[in-house]
């Protein structure tokens, strides 16, 4: 746990320290937000049918900025090497970047749903339902996200590599289940209501992170 907790902090310092990802973020969800509502504008459309996926889009494309360096910079600043070296194991690695991606992209998220309401005239729904929705659909996307970043930094483009092996998994997992539950949320349902995609959910967040931890070791061991 002091290993996880160390490279927790660690990951948490350079990502504050070094805020290009997170501008990066915050700049991609306002222009994603504000394109979404300039187009509906002029279009007679009801905002609860596009509410849902226009917030877990924003969610998806924007997250893959702060995924992207996760393990790249390890390589390019010279720091793989030593972090290996040192005496904790890979899945501790793991953990750590994991626990900082979800708290960073979680924090990023919160931000992005403020904007939407902003831009977006639309009731408030049951928010305790939609933060825990929030909450378990980062998890799989910072797990997923975390072992395909590690095995992307080893590819040329990895920049273009991250996008192209993470959407097809996630999109088909657990974006489709978190737009489907948010739409029903939006229209006022609550926890109670969504709990077979909370369950669906769950359950792929509990498999990405066995994935990771089984997959770590081969992955920094090459």
């Amino acid at each position: 746990m002091n290993a996880i907790k160390t490279i927790f902090l660690k990951e948490i310092k350079i990502e504050f320290r070094n805020k290009q990802m997170i501008n990066n973020y915050l700049l991609l969800s306002v222009m994603i937000i504000a394109s979404f509502r300039f187009a509906f504008s002029i279009i007679d459309f009801s905002l609860l049918l596009i509410a849902s996926p226009i917030i877990w889009i924003t969610f998806f494309f924007s997250g893959m900025f702060s995924l992207s360096p996760t393990y790249k910079r390890e390589l390019e600043e010279g720091t793989c090497e030593g972090l290996l070296l040192a005496p904790i194991s890979n899945s501790s690695i793991y953990f750590g970047k994991f626990l900082s991606n979800f708290l960073v992209i979680l924090l990023l998220e919160l931000f992005s749903l403020l904007i939407f309401f902003v831009f977006f005239s639309i009731a408030t729904p049951d928010l305790v339902a939609l933060f825990i929705l929030i909450i378990i659909g980062t998890i799989g996307f910072a797990a997923l996200g975390n072992i395909i970043s590690a095995i992307s930094s080893n590819l040329s483009q990895s920049e273009v590599m991250l996008p192209v092996l993470l959407v097809p998994i996630l999109l088909f997992t657990i974006v489709i289940s978190a737009i489907s539950a948010t739409s029903k949320i939006f229209e006022g349902a609550h926890l109670f209501d969504v709990m077979q995609e909370v369950r669906f959910i769950l359950m792929f967040d509990v498999v990405f992170l066995a994935i990771g931890y089984l997959l770590i070791d081969y992955i920094l061991g090459d």
